[in-house]
């Protein structure tokens, strides 16, 4: 069995931009897939999905040869953007091998690296790579908290993941749960078709999607704002909040805040604590909520504007967005003790309480007390398995899609030094 410089764990935008620079430094390496390039965007999005990075924003390669320029700010859809991948992987040559599921890594004797396991329509087979590389994803488990077991055995529930359009789900009203960026487009796209919608809240910033005549994301990147580093933070409980509200839907995209959501006709509830009957109990945590997400957009713009004044950046003055509009007194929002689910005459239930990746296949010893890869900067306490694509790897922007390539870059060069007998442990 020939040995591998490297596998490549999955054909999203991280395994293809690791591949690409494996190839640049010379490592013979293989990107496995289990269907298909970028596969999960198709698979677990809905009919009027849009990417909240604008199109110029949303591409793998800074340098792109096709890049558009800023001024185009259109949001891509899901199927858009796989298009933009396969596109990336033909122009680079890069050679994905689908249908192809990893099962296993096993570390074998020193110097040797791992045993991957793999299976496909030919049945089970074997690799044998020095080093492997997870780009499988961190967003392809959807997370249900355990109360919706307690839910009536009747009602129909979905994930996110499984979400389509309004008319795929039963008549009647729908519980939205969850509030961060999925919910909150999930609950928009729900009420524009016509559905009464009641959303369970959490605490979930807010950004605005325009500010000053640019997209927000046009201000932040300027200002250094996605360059920033974990141990920068004020606190470290940052890391693990959601993506912000925001959403690409529209030409330009738009704000999407609790109040908006609300004057558009959805119930804002708190979060479900436990469940009686046909009755979900509730907290109030409501006003807190409005709170929280007026208090990050304040944070957010205050930011852009320290940078136009440092920087003496000459700027419009900025616009008014009703959707952005501080509420006048939200300590006045109170959540319902309880939903009464046949009074209220939900037919559904649309969880959008997070994902999580599905990561059995590492050794042990590559994981947590909860199955999710330990990693310093990318690089695994197991020598040889490295992490791609995981929110805050090194920087903000590690997460999403503009901040994949340069981490693909470090984890690269990690591999090279590996291959080549080198210890990475020093090397971050």
């Amino acid at each position: 069995m020939s040995i591998l410089g490297s596998v490549v764990v999955g054909a999203g935008q991280a395994g293809l931009a690791a591949s690409h620079h494996l190839t640049r430094l010379g490592i013979e390496h293989v990107v496995l897939e289990r269907t298909r390039i970028g596969a999960t965007w198709l698979s677990q999005r809905w009919d009027t999905f849009a990417l909240n990075t604008p199109g110029w924003r949303s591409h793998l390669r800074p340098d792109d040869q096709e890049r558009q320029t800023e001024d185009d700010d259109a949001f891509l859809s899901a199927p858009a953007f796989v298009e933009r991948l396969e596109a990336f992987a033909a122009r680079n040559t890069i050679r994905v091998t689908t249908g192809v599921e990893v099962t296993g890594v096993v570390p074998v004797a020193a110097g040797e690296g791992f045993i991957v396991s793999v299976t496909g329509a030919d049945g089970p087979d074997e690799l044998q790579a020095r080093s492997v590389v997870v780009a499988s994803g961190i967003l392809n488990v959807p997370r249900i908290p355990p109360i919706a077991a307690a839910l009536p055995s009747a009602l129909p529930q979905v994930t996110v993941a499984d979400y389509r359009n309004a008319a795929d789900l039963p008549s009647g009203a729908v519980l939205v749960v969850g509030s961060a960026q999925s919910g909150v487009q999930v609950a928009e796209d729900l009420v524009a078709a016509g559905r009464t919608v009641y959303l369970c809240t959490s605490s979930v910033g807010r950004i605005p999607r325009r500010y000053r005549g640019r997209d927000i994301f046009a201000w932040l990147g300027d200002a250094g704002f996605f360059d920033q580093q974990p141990g920068e933070l004020p606190d470290r409980r940052m890391l693990a909040w959601p993506q912000p509200q925001v959403s690409g839907v529209g030409p330009l995209g738009r704000t999407v805040s609790l109040q908006s959501l609300a004057a558009r006709g959805v119930t804002l509830l708190g979060r479900p604590t436990a469940v009686e009957g046909d009755r979900v109990l509730l907290d109030d945590t409501v006003g807190a909520n409005i709170v929280f997400g007026d208090r990050i957009s304040a944070e957010t713009k205050a930011l852009v504007d320290r940078h136009l004044e440092v920087a003496g950046v000459a700027a419009s003055a900025a616009e008014i967005d009703p959707a952005d509009v501080p509420h006048p007194d939200p300590t006045a929002v109170r959540s319902p003790a309880h939903l009464d689910l046949e009074v209220a005459g939900i037919g559904s239930v649309v969880w959008t309480t997070g994902f999580g990746g599905a990561f059995g296949y590492l050794p042990a010893a590559a994981l947590d007390d909860r199955g999710v890869p330990i990693h310093d900067r990318g690089v695994a306490p197991v020598p040889g398995i490295y992490m791609l694509g995981f929110p805050w790897l090194t920087k903000r922007k590690s997460g999403i899609i503009p901040g994949v390539w340069d981490d693909a870059a470090t984890v690269a060069g990690h591999v090279a030094e590996h291959v080549a007998g080198r210890s990475t442990v020093d090397a971050h």
